[in-house]
């Protein structure tokens, strides 16, 4: 299980950390205007920016939690969890975990899009509203497509290169820096989760987003590796653009984003939310008694 560590400047650290977000969030924020007159039915150009994508992850998420662990922590790159081997249960748990939390995730979103601001923030919701719409059409665009070779691309740029990025920046980094400064696992988990969650500027998706990024925070608290978490947040990418992708073709005609949301389905929330807390129960248990046994034949 993840220790907390007793590092230098820790706040010197997530004010950094916070510094990188609030940059990029800037550049998002007053470029927003620059891809206005893009065609988004080129084929061609929705491929570059799916590419660019991933190049840009590179560039904002991973080069900068790789730098900070190498230079600034003593485990230098052990400090991000990716050398921590997970077990192998720990990992079917977070993949299931996040699969079956579906219903539990849409019935939030939909109680998360009836948000409103009192009238005073008009203008700020007036915003919201717009950040939002940019955002879907984006993804509409990137998720378009209905070729083996669109979903391939997908699955890596959507799925994998965000799991993999922001796994490695908000909780190999983030969450345990922001632990060091808290002195509190729970608060550094959660804070890690709400920034997370503000940083995608989604914010009628804020609160499903936050507790998504509650649950695999908790997977690397408890287990110390970040694989259980990139592969619960890549199933978790990776089923939404797969299904995309069959409706795409006239496979399935469900919308599977509303599975959860009608009065009638609320069972299916219950049972949802009642899977997620035993994964993560269980993931709790499987990695304190590996770490037990693990202290134990060290002893001997």
């Amino acid at each position: 299980m993840q220790n907390p560590e007793q590092e230098r400047h820790s706040w010197l650290k997530l004010s950094a950390l916070l510094g990188i977000l609030l940059f990029i969030a800037i550049l998002t924020i007053f470029g927003g205007d620059a891809d206005a007159g893009m065609n988004y039915d080129n084929p061609n150009l929705v491929i570059v920016l799916k590419l660019l994508q991933a190049v840009f992850v590179i560039f904002i998420f991973i080069l900068p939690a790789v730098l900070i662990s190498i230079f600034w922590t003593k485990s230098k790159i052990h400090y991000l969890g990716l050398s921590r081997r997970p077990s192998a249960l720990t990992m079917i748990l977070a993949g299931m975990g996040i699969l079956l939390a579906m219903p539990l995730i849409n019935w939030l979103a939909e109680m998360n899009q009836h948000m409103h601001l009192p009238e005073a923030f008009a203008g700020i919701e007036t915003w919201m509203k717009s950040s939002e719409a940019k955002a879907a059409e984006l993804t509409e665009a990137f998720t378009k497509g209905t070729s083996i070779g669109d979903l391939i691309l997908n699955l890596f740029v959507i799925a994998f290169m965000a799991a993999l990025s922001e796994e490695i920046f908000f909780r190999g980094v983030l969450q345990k820096v922001s632990i060091e400064c808290f002195r509190n696992r729970h608060l550094g988990v959660w804070f890690g989760a709400i920034i997370f969650s503000a940083f995608h500027m989604q914010f009628f998706g804020f609160v499903p987003r936050m507790l998504m990024g509650v649950y695999l925070g908790y997977l690397f608290l408890w287990s110390g590796s970040l694989w259980p978490g990139i592969l619960a947040h890549f199933l978790n990418n990776g089923m939404a653009v797969f299904l995309v992708w069959l409706s795409n073709r006239g496979v399935i005609s469900v919308d599977v984003d509303k599975v959860g949301i009608h009065e009638s389905e609320l069972i299916y929330v219950a049972v949802s939310a009642v899977f997620v807390l035993v994964s993560i129960f269980l993931v709790y248990r499987i990695e304190k008694r590996n770490q037990t046994i693990t202290l134990g034949s060290t002893d001997n």
